[in-house]
């Protein structure tokens, strides 16, 4: 990106709100109004990867795009990160709980440094609980109005689940972004499974998917798989997909997000359907 964001790019913050998906090579951003159509704006700010402090690299790019720090009505900080894991919600409510079962997971003497965050998903007896360096934590919350830190995975629940509530048949969601699958499976009012892999060949997608099918015990020829995402990888692994399993579709774009700009086709799909899982 050669152009910074400036604040001029929207006029009254009061009326816009920005999310922002924070990677470790780079920060993507949309910001949108909450009041006209075809205002989003989106950019990827790459990271400087070679940096010894990673905070520091993405303090930087903040600083130097000052509509990041406009005054928005309301902001969304979601980082993606392989260091979570979920938990019934009863349990997750219970913080001297969770800090244990935290502190067994990862042992005090090897993450130091980090803070636990939990999501709690609304109607679905699950949270999920992640860890992301104190720094980064801190940042975020003196720098922007205390908002909301959320895992990558965390809106991808609540869009899905809201999708989902109709019909018998079990359901999963795969989304493919840069090199990485994110599968989620429901069972009634709970999600059996949600995780994140790293793949170098969409082949690799297809094994991670049809494992995680396995453990979740969903039938192959009853129960349903919603692809989305990168529509390369999407396109790839489609029919070897429907080799195996009778009902592969792609998940169908939010018709709400298209008013807000063509832009919410490129931007990250973590980012453009935040606003419909409020």
């Amino acid at each position: 990106m050669t152009d910074k964001l400036t604040s001029d790019l929207i006029g009254d913050p009061n009326i816009w709100r920005m999310a922002m998906l924070i990677s470790d090579d780079a920060l993507d951003v949309v910001a949108y109004s909450t009041v006209e159509d075809n205002s989003m704006l989106y950019r990827h700010i790459p990271l400087d990867t070679a940096a010894a402090d990673r905070v520091k690299a993405l303090e930087e790019v903040v600083y130097e795009n000052p509509l990041l720090l406009a005054g928005f009505d309301k902001v969304w900080c979601v980082v993606r990160t392989r260091r979570f894991f979920t938990l019934p919600q009863a349990v997750a409510s219970d913080d001297v709980l969770t800090a244990e079962i935290t502190s067994a997971v990862w042992p005090a003497g090897g993450s130091p440094g980090f803070t636990a965050i939990t999501n709690h998903l609304e109607g679905l007896d699950t949270s999920i609980v992640m860890e992301i360096p104190r720094p980064l934590a801190g940042f975020l919350r003196r720098t922007f109005d205390n908002p909301p830190i959320l895992h990558h995975l965390t809106p991808l629940c609540r869009y899905f689940h809201g999708k989902g509530r109709l019909g018998n048949s079990g359901r999963m969601y795969a989304h493919f972004h840069k090199g990485q699958v994110d599968i989620i499976s429901f069972s009634r009012s709970t999600v059996a499974l949600a995780n994140s892999y790293r793949y170098r060949d969409p082949m690799d997608a297809i094994y991670y998917i049809m494992a995680c099918r396995n453990m979740a015990g969903l039938d192959p020829m009853a129960d349903e798989l919603f692809l989305c995402g990168d529509t390369a990888v999407r396109e790839e692994t489609t029919p070897q997909l429907r080799e195996y399993l009778a009902y592969v579709m792609p998940v169908i774009f939010p018709s709400a997000v298209f008013k807000t700009g063509k832009n919410a086709l490129s931007a990250p799909f973590y980012l453009t359907i935040l606003p419909l899982c409020e």
